[in-house]
């Protein structure tokens, strides 16, 4: 069998991982939390490779997108890191693997889940829409993942995304790491524990990799962001297509999925720019 695996990794949902302070690089829990997540990407391609896999490509994608420490990170594994990058946190799908993974991932501002938010955080985004529904990473996530015809087939983080990501992927293999007590708060597998669970399961995606169906947005599809204030907002309305909501929420419409999500990613990164 020859299998080709993408593996999209953030922080906050890496087990231990409970407070910002562990996820952001001048915290004093950063250094540590950061090999966490690299033996929790491990895990996922020591899985796919003892399940036959012959390409596995880690993409970092929390924060800077240089988190995953290289060479700590199972050599037999490729590493996309740094950004911007033009898909952001699914860099690499666009060479079509047979099956994308989303380890260390969270719930979107507004649900239950540790440190839940959406792209650049609060300070940026306050909700990402797709055709007016309040999205999460994952769900954003699927959706360029599927214009590739990538399925997503495995999900690991606490137990609210895990549980959310079934709601679109029905038949998604859920690795909960953690159990939200608050968005601060949580009770984690040891680190033991959160590895052999995301081994155990990633080996069986990529056994079952076929039976995933990627998902596929059909027609126009809509996409909008609320801004943190209406100053972003006055900046992002200058380009052209967008439209104006309200003073905090502007959207774009595209026949082309990746069209509407390259320019919102933009317009984030145009709305976190310092005045």
């Amino acid at each position: 069998m020859s299998v080709s695996v993408h593996i999209s990794i953030d922080m906050e949902g890496i087990a231990g991982v409970v407070h910002s302070d562990q996820a952001n690089q001048k915290g004093h829990d950063y250094e540590m939390m950061r090999k966490a997540m690299t033996l929790e990407a491990n895990a996922a391609i020591e899985g796919s490779f003892d399940a036959g896999a012959n390409i596995v490509v880690v993409n970092d994608s929390h924060g800077s997108m240089r988190n995953l420490l290289p060479y700590m990170l199972d050599q037999r594994a490729e590493l996309i890191s740094g950004s911007p990058k033009p898909l952001g946190m699914m860099q690499g799908v666009e060479n079509s693997p047979d099956i994308s993974m989303c380890i260390g991932y969270h719930s979107r501002p507004g649900e239950k889940g540790i440190l839940s938010h959406t792209i650049r955080g609060s300070s940026v985004v306050q909700h990402f829409f797709i055709n007016d529904k309040p999205s999460s990473e994952f769900e954003i996530n699927a959706g360029i993942a599927g214009y590739y015809n990538v399925p997503i087939g495995m999900i690991a983080g606490d137990n609210d995304i895990v549980n959310d990501a079934k709601n679109l992927v029905p038949n998604i293999i859920g690795s909960s790491v953690k159990e939200t007590i608050n968005k601060f708060s949580a009770k984690n597998l040891s680190g033991n524990d959160a590895f052999n669970l995301i081994k155990k399961d990633s080996h069986e995606a990529v056994l079952k990799h076929k039976e995933f169906k990627p998902i596929k947005y059909s027609g126009t599809v809509k996409m909008g962001i609320e801004f943190s204030s209406d100053l972003m907002a006055d900046v992002v309305s200058m380009m052209p297509g967008i439209k104006r909501i309200s003073r905090q929420t502007i959207s774009y419409e595209s026949k082309d999925y990746i069209e509407a999500w390259k320019c919102m990613y933009s317009a984030i990164l145009l709305a976190g720019i310092p005045y």
